[in-house]
């Protein structure tokens, strides 16, 4: 009789934790976020100004913004990490976003292309949850 219970609870178990798997797998909670009047100004001596408007469709834990400029012929100038970054973005209110970017060196930029990411810890500019290309 005991080992009965033990086989049932197991299998209970094993249920609802493959349940939570698949909801897990298959569900997208991968958020949206909108940005309008994104803005790139120049400072002078390799400083940029970057604004927007940014409302994000669901709570993220983290946003984190980073700006790759490019030269006229489309060469990386420079990536600039972490612009600007917030912890607890909340749901459906619109943020103004202002941060600084920098490029070392004598380079003018072309264009920049702007992501943002909801991970700290990722690097891989195609892992992005928006990116958008401004010229300059």
């Amino acid at each position: 009789m005991k080992k009965s219970y033990i086989l049932i609870l197991s299998l209970i178990l094993a249920i609802l934790s493959l349940s939570a798997v698949s909801a897990g797998l298959f569900g997208d909670d991968s958020g949206k976020i909108t940005v309008d009047d994104l803005k790139i100004d120049d400072k002078g001596y390799g400083m940029y100004d970057v604004t927007c408007n940014l409302k994000a469709d669901k709570e993220f834990n983290y946003l984190e913004m980073v700006v790759v400029f490019y030269d006229d012929s489309g060469a990386i100038i420079e990536k600039s990490p972490l612009v600007w970054n917030m912890n607890d973005v909340p749901k459906d209110q619109t943020i103004k976003v202002t941060g600084s970017a920098f490029i070392n060196g004598d380079n003018t930029p072309a264009k920049a292309e702007v992501f943002i990411f909801d991970d700290s810890l990722e690097s891989d500019l195609d892992k992005a949850i928006f990116n958008q290309t401004v010229e300059m």
